[in-house]
C-alpha cells in the first residue's frame, strides 16, 4: 500500500511544479497580468486554502481516526484544480478557482506524511525521506516535461501539461479508492460529543504544545523567505536574468534530481544527529543560497545555487520533530498544523515578493529572502543550544 502513497506523493510533486513553478509565468505571459502582486497571489491565494484545509482536515482525521478519506479528498482536489485552470482567461477568475480547489487538495500532503509515519513508527525519518523522494521525482518529471511543453508555446503547452497531470491524478484516485487500505487509529479524546467541537479541541491542544509551536515559528520564517523568491522564481529567472524557458526547466529539473539523490541519506542523518541539528544546518545553507542569488546576474550561477538539495533536509527534519511532538492519536493534526504553517508562509512570502517587485524590481527579492533565512537560522541554532544544554543541567542537578 505504500506504493500508492508514494505514487500520490509523486503526482503531488508534479502538480506543484506546474502550479508553483510554471503557473506564475503563464499568468504573466499568457494572461498578460502586469502587476507582480497578482502574480504572487497565484501562489499565495491557494496557500490560504491549504492553511485552512491542513488544519481542518487534519483535526477531523484525528477525531475520526481515519486517513483514507482525506487522501482521496486531497487527490480529488488536485484533479479539479488542474482540470479547471485551462478554462479561465483572467487571473482573478483563476485565483478564485485555485482558492476553492486548495480547500480540498490542502489535506493531501499532511495525510500522506501521517500515513507513512504510522505505517513505519520505528523508522519515521526513513519513511518521510522516501515519501519526499517520491515527491521530488514528481518535481523532476514536472520540471522537464513542463518546460518542454512550455518552450514551444506557453499557453497551449501549459494546458497540455495540466490535462495530462489531471488525467494521471484521476486514475490514481480511482485506484486508491478501491485498493488503498485505510490506516485506522484510536480517535483523539474529545470532551464534547460534536465532531466540530472535537476538531477545535484537537487543534487547540496542538497549538498549545510549546515544542511543536517553536518548530512551526522557525519553519514559518524559513519558508516565507523561500517563497519570497520561489513565488517569482520562473519570472525572476526569465525576466531578470534573461534565461530561456528551457534553461528554467533544466534548473528546476537538476534541483529535483539532486534532491532525489540526497533523500535516501536524509533519514539516517536525522536519526543520527537529530532533527534540530539537521534543521539548523539546512537553514544555514539557505543563507548561502540567497546571498549568492542576490549578488549574481548569471542564470547558470543562480541555477547552481537554486539546485542545492536543501528542501529534503528541512522538510524531513521538521516533519520528524512534529511527529515526535504529537501523540499517535494526534499525528494527523500535528502534521496538519506543520503543513498549515508551510501554507501560511506560502501566503506571506509571495505577497511580500510581489510588493517588493512592484516597488523595487525583481532584483530586491533575494535580499529579503536572505533576511528571513538569517532569522530562521538563528532560531534553529538557539533551539540546538537549548537542547544540548538540557542534559548538562540535569547532570548538574544530580
Amino acid at each position: 500500500m505504500l506504493f500508492l502513497i508514494r505514487a500520490a506523493a509523486l503526482l503531488e510533486g508534479l502538480s506543484l511544479t506546474l502550479v508553483q513553478g510554471f503557473l506564475p509565468l503563464y499568468v504573466r505571459k499568457t494572461l498578460g497580468e502586469s502587476h507582480f502582486l497578482i502574480v504572487g497571489a497565484v501562489v499565495a491565494v491557494p496557500a490560504l486554502g491549504t492553511f485552512i484545509a491542513s488544519n481542518f482536515w487534519g483535526g477531523l482525521s484525528d477525531v475520526t481516526g481515519r486517513l483514507k478519506p482525506f487522501i482521496l479528498v486531497g487527490l480529488l482536489g488536485y484533479v479539479l484544480a488542474l482540470a479547471g485552470y485551462p478554462a479561465f482567461r483572467s487571473a482573478l477568475a483563476l485565483l478564485a478557482w485555485a482558492a476553492l480547489a486548495s480547500l480540498l487538495y490542502g489535506t493531501l500532503a499532511p495525510s500522506l506524511k501521517t500515513y507513512v509515519t504510522l505505517a513505519r513508527p520505528d523508522r519515521r525519518e526513513h519513511a518521510l525521506a522516501y515519501l519526499l523522494m517520491s515527491q521530488s521525482v514528481g518535481w523532476f518529471l514536472g520540471s522537464i516535461g513542463g518546460s518542454r511543453l512550455l518552450d514551444r508555446e506557453i499557453g497551449s503547452g501549459f494546458h497540455a501539461a495540466l490535462r495530462a497531470a489531471a488525467a494521471l491524478l484521476a486514475a490514481l484516485t480511482i485506484v486508491a479508492a478501491v485498493a488503498l487500505r485505510d490506516f485506522r487509529r484510536p480517535p483523539a479524546v474529545r470532551q464534547s460529543r460534536g465532531w466540530l467541537q472535537g476538531v477545535v479541541q484537537d487543534l487547540v491542544s496542538l497549538y498549545e504544545n510549546p515544542r511543536l509551536l517553536q518548530v512551526c515559528v522557525m519553519i514559518f520564517f524559513l519558508v516565507a523567505g523561500n517563497y519570497i523568491t520561489w513565488g517569482f522564481f520562473s519570472v525572476f529567472f526569465v525576466e531578470h536574468l534573461h534565461a530561456s524557458v528551457h534553461t528554467l526547466g533544466l534548473a528546476l529539473g537538476v534541483s529535483s534530481l539532486l534532491g532525489i539523490a540526497l533523500m535516501p541519506a536524509v533519514g539516517p542523518l536525522v536519526r543520527r544527529f537529530g532533527g534540530h541539528r539537521v534543521l539548523a544546518v539546512g537553514s544555514t545553507f539557505y543563507i548561502v543560497m540567497y546571498l549568492g542569488m542576490a549578488v549574481t546576474r548569471s542564470p547558470i550561477a543562480a541555477a547552481t545555487l537554486f539546485a542545492m538539495p536543501l528542501y529534503g533536509m528541512v522538510n524531513v527534519s521538521a516533519s520528524t520533530l512534529a511527529a515526535q511532538y504529537s501523540t499517535t492519536a494526534q499525528r494527523g493534526g500535528g502534521l496538519g498544523v506543520l503543513n498549515g504553517t508551510y501554507a501560511l508562509a506560502t501566503i506571506v512570502g509571495p505577497l511580500i515578493g510581489g510588493i517588493l517587485a512592484d516597488r523595487s524590481g525583481l532584483g530586491a527579492i533575494p535580499w529579503f529572502s536572505l533576511g528571513f533565512a538569517v532569522v530562521a537560522s538563528a532560531m534553529a541554532w538557539r533551539s540546538v543550544a537549548a537542547r544540548d544544554a538540557a542534559p548538562a543541567q540535569a547532570r548538574r542537578a544530580q
